[in-house]
């Protein structure tokens, strides 16, 4: 049986034209890759419609999920699977895409930022030590080179607007670091990814990472993580729903804190490095009440402009002092730096975010970042999902057939 539904196309088809609106530039760039390569005469309004309804059916399938997940008893048993992963580590960061209002008619309406959120749950393979096996700051992270690049890339990143400039100004911008760690053996090594996006707020995005967490087994799991940066909402997310998680805040948002610390305190620019190396090795190796006693010391002496900076540094930090015992999580064999979610919002954000791209602020909006999510994540759900649909509720030959995933 074909399984052709209702638009004619079987489910064969139907993933070909999923997997390309998830990973082309644009609609119309799925439906010239359909008809050149495919030899399928299929127009962008088409594909745009089936990625509507069809990212429309992922999003409700994963409420219905999610929903499922919270009505469980308390307190719910977590889902064994097998076998188990090792490690279980959730990566939680916002990103950004550009939105107009839904039922606007032709054309661009009232077009607004919005905030996605992203999570990635990687199932890991990392050994434990009795010894800090990283002591000393890595590398790159010592090369100033590398650093200032590192810093310019995440102040881009964190403005939307970066895109809307001028050529020339956008340019001159370094792009966005691809953080990695140096290649060492106490690194944890992913074996497999899943993710999930949505438009919607934390309160609604926090069960449904739950949910997900635990359909791949990660609560049974014998070591997890927690990772994010300092977003309050991340900590919100994991205290409600991931409270037996290890909180770990990414190392590399506290080399960007403390890299301002000294550049708004240090004018000279050997003294400016020399600072923050020292700093920066100070958290590294876990001694964050070393760096917020001597911040609390320049202070007394620098100018407002500085002291500024220095208090926001001195928030930060003192509000995450709990989730920097990076010695420790080391030692755990647990990763350290959210660079995979970083990673993960820019999978997403090459979708869904450009200067040209204004997407539904609602249900259509939502439909892509399932898709999206779908596309990237490895245990092949996008495919499961073609199949198992059912063309028609009232057809006893369409009911879904049982999913099994990969974990």
């Amino acid at each position: 049986m074909l399984r052709i539904d209702a638009h004619g196309f079987s489910p064969a088809l139907l993933e070909k034209i999923l997997l390309l609106a998830g990973s082309a530039d644009s609609f119309e760039a799925a439906a010239h890759a359909l008809r050149a390569v495919g030899e399928m005469r299929i127009s962008a309004r088409t594909v745009n419609q089936l990625s509507a309804q069809l990212g429309g059916e992922l999003a409700d399938q994963r409420d219905k999920h999610t929903a499922a997940y919270q009505q469980q008893p308390l307190p719910r048993i977590a889902t064994s699977v097998n076998p188990p992963p090792a490690l279980a580590a959730v990566f939680c960061d916002g990103g950004r895409m550009r939105t107009r209002v839904a039922g606007g008619g032709h054309g661009i309406h009232q077009p607004h930022w919005r905030e996605t959120k992203n999570a990635a749950f990687h199932r890991m393979h990392s050994v434990t030590h009795e010894q800090d096996p990283q002591p000393e700051l890595p590398h790159c992270l010592r090369n100033q080179a590398y650093v200032e690049k590192l810093v310019l890339g995440l102040k881009k990143a964190k403005n939307p607007q970066s895109e809307l400039m001028p050529v020339g100004v956008a340019n001159a911008l370094p792009p966005p670091v691809a953080v990695t760690e140096e290649s060492a053996v106490w690194q944890p090594q992913t074996l497999v990814r899943t993710c999930v996006s949505s438009l919607l707020g934390s309160d609604e995005f926090g069960p449904m990472m739950a949910a997900e967490a635990d359909a791949r087994g990660f609560f049974a799991a014998p070591r997890r993580a927690f990772l994010g940066d300092g977003q309050k909402y991340n900590w919100s997310i994991r205290d409600r729903w991931f409270p037996g998680f290890t909180a770990i805040v990414d190392f590399i948002h506290v080399v960007e804190y403390v890299y301002e610390a000294a550049q708004s305190l240090c004018p000279d620019a050997m003294r400016r490095w020399a600072q923050y190396v020292a700093w920066a090795r100070a958290c590294w190796q876990g001694n964050v009440s070393q760096v917020l006693e001597e911040l609390a010391e320049r202070l007394s002496t620098c100018s407002e402009e500085a002291a500024e900076t220095v208090q926001r540094v001195q928030t930060y930090l003192r509000n995450n002092r709990s989730r920097m015992d990076y010695p420790q999580f080391r030692r755990e064999g647990l990763p350290v730096t959210s660079s995979l979610a970083e990673s993960l919002v820019k999978q997403i954000s090459k979708r869904v975010k450009g200067t040209e791209k204004f997407w539904d602020d609602g249900r259509r909006g939502e439909a892509i970042l399932q898709i999206r999510a779908a596309h990237i994540s490895q245990d092949d759900r996008l495919a499961r999902f073609v199949r198992n649909r059912p063309i028609s509720p009232h057809s006893p030959r369409c009911r879904p057939r049982p999913a099994t995933s990969p974990t």
